[in-house]
């Protein structure tokens, strides 16, 4: 778009977009692909077609699944779904098309939903995060190169960067279309570590992934230093219980590393609150029209009355859908309260951290802690089948709108562009992206079909199978609670909030509770190397060279970051023009 405009300012000037116009495009772009991404609609779409197709004696799920699921929500056409996976088909077929319409429809109002709700969530915490001076790493790209855009593209610095970006995945591409080419090992890197006791910390994985790098030198060094640190604590917490004789390599046992996550993300969110507690008094104050309702919402993205009543409203559709998908009231509220705890608190960490990616993995969903806390049989059928059928939005925790919403009013407030247009945008976006999103779901999939060795990626195992084995179990072997995960929730959020009241009344305290939180996720298990090589380069320049040092490197590590995606960006679009079906593993991923 900018050297779209640099065209336009030569030829017809009048046409040249706007910083604030630039915005809305980055933002619709932003909020539409995020929904249409790896994580979200792309699961949903699996998990609903899977069941369809792999129900059978067999399996046991015809009997045993099938039957209570709610036929408004799923293709009750099997050849539809059969066509789906063999693929060399289409979907402009009225047979193809018609199955697909209610089922699709009522997802697409369910994430809307969704949508709306973090939308109104994002109203309510803006100004206070705000307040607090955070970061907003990721919103600073696009709006260093928005704001400074004749100044950084005349540095050298910038385009060295970008080139050492570009090597990898552009020697990467090369080597998927030749083999004899070498490709440059960038991606992830896995280890095997069987020397016990180090073995209990799991293999060594590396990754050098120039965006990462470029990304880990705009976070902040505390906070960087904060996630290295307990990143090494738990590691050793690991290899000592290991040499103690306590769970040994299994999973899910003592020291319960990804279960304090989980408590420390409540432990976060609490303090967030807390924290927040006078502004959100404010707030409701506001929206309600009480006597000392003078806080000023005409820059914000909703009205506070329009945030409040509309955030009641959105959790009420999202739980009547849950209800009329077949869980119970409390069930659904209960799922639904876990659920944007974690959106809360993840959207906090983007905004305050920045990291290219986060996730607690399915220890953090919301239907694990509840059935840790109070076992399987104290859901019912129904409930368990909606949790089943929610797999796409506690998989993982990296992917929610909220973040992308929140970013975005930021970008909003330092361009001047208007709150409220931008929320019409993020909106207009979401909707946008929802249905290109099933779309090409439908017409490349009919195209290609799951079934056949055009397809690949974690998709079929992962998204489809997944979920329903995983209900299948539940409801044949119900495990019970689980007294050790609950005590590691507890220690994990009252580990936090010392963390974050040691750092609110010690000026010199070091760590950060966020960090605490970031090391027990498998984000920072593979993008440990690249945060270790920005905080080490970024301290090293502060320390020696003064803000000054880190002014003139900042190109260089945005160029890391521009380059790697252009190249990334090439490889997407030469292999739609060509059907080249290129393997996930030579573009970005893994993370």
């Amino acid at each position: 778009l900018l050297g779209v405009n640099r065209l336009l300012g030569r030829l017809r000037p009048g046409w040249v977009f706007s910083p604030q116009e630039i915005v809305a495009l980055y933002v619709a772009v932003a909020v539409a692909t995020n929904l249409a991404g790896h994580d979200v609609l792309q699961i949903l779409f699996t998990t609903l077609t899977y069941i369809v197709r792999r129900a059978d004696i067999e399996t046991g799920w015809q009997s045993d699944i099938v039957p209570y699921l709610p036929g408004h929500l799923f293709v009750q056409d099997r050849a539809a779904i059969d066509a789906l996976y063999r693929g060399n088909s289409t979907l402009y077929r009225w047979d193809h098309i018609q199955p697909w319409l209610a089922p699709l429809g009522w997802w697409t109002l369910f994430t809307l939903l969704l949508v709306w709700t973090m939308l109104c969530l994002t109203t309510l915490f803006r100004r206070q995060w705000e307040a607090e001076k955070l970061t907003y790493p990721i919103a600073e790209l696009p709006l260093y190169i928005l704001t400074e855009e004749r100044t950084l593209f005349r540095a050298p610095a910038l385009w060295v960067g970008i080139a050492v970006g570009a090597v990898g995945q552009t020697m990467n591409l090369v080597h998927a279309l030749f083999p004899s080419v070498p490709a440059l090992p960038i991606g992830i890197q896995v280890l095997p570590n069987d020397v016990y006791p180090w073995s209990a910390a799991g293999p060594l994985t590396l990754s050098l992934f120039p965006f990462a790098i470029g990304l880990a030198f705009l976070l902040p060094t505390q906070l960087a230093f904060s996630c290295l640190f307990f990143f090494a604590f738990n590691r050793a917490e690991m290899i000592l219980s290991a040499m103690l004789g306590y769970g040994y390599l299994e999973q899910g046992k003592f020291p319960y590393v990804e279960q304090q996550g989980v408590g420390a993300a409540f432990g976060i969110f609490v303090s967030v609150v807390w924290v927040a507690r006078k502004h959100l008094a404010r707030v409701w104050e506001a929206a309600t029209g009480g006597a000392a309702s003078a806080l000023d919402d005409s820059q914000e993205a909703l009205s506070y009355r329009t945030a409040v009543f509309g955030l009641m409203a959105g959790v009420a559709g999202l739980v009547w859908f849950a209800v009329a998908a077949g869980m119970q009231w409390g069930t659904a509220l209960c799922y639904l309260g876990i659920l944007f705890v974690v959106v809360v608190v993840v959207a906090r960490l983007r905004a305050e951290l920045g990291l290219p990616t986060f996730g607690l993995g399915y220890t953090g969903s919301a239907d694990q802690v509840m059935q840790n806390v109070a076992g399987t049989n104290a859901w019912s059928r129904g409930d368990l089948t909606g949790m089943a059928m929610f797999f796409w939005l506690t998989r993982t925790q990296r992917q929610f709108p909220m973040q992308t919403h929140v970013d975005a009013m930021h970008l909003g407030r330092r361009t001047n562009t208007p709150l409220r247009s931008l929320s019409v945008v993020i909106l207009g976006g979401s909707a946008l992206g929802i249905v290109a999103a099933f779309w090409a779901f439908l017409s490349t999939t009919y195209r290609v079909g799951y079934e056949t060795a055009n397809f690949q990626g974690p998709a079929i195992p992962a998204f489809g199978h997944a979920p329903w084995q995983q209900l299948h179990g539940w409801l044949r072997s119900p495990p019970p609670p689980d007294a050790g995960t609950v005590k590691a929730y507890v220690f994990g959020a009252a580990f936090t909030l010392v963390l974050s009241l040691l750092r609110s009344r010690v000026l010199w305290w070091p760590l950060h509770p966020a960090g605490y939180l970031i090391a027990t996720n498998y984000g920072v298990f593979r993008l440990w190397l690249p945060i270790f090589l920005g905080w080490m380069v970024k301290s090293l320049l502060l320390r020696y060279g003064g803000l000054g040092a880190y002014r003139r490197a900042l190109p260089f590590f945005i160029g890391l970051v521009l380059g790697e995606f252009s190249a990334a960006f090439l490889r997407s679009v030469l292999d739609l023009a060509f059907d080249l079906y290129l393997p996930p593993s030579s573009g970005i991923g893994g993370l």
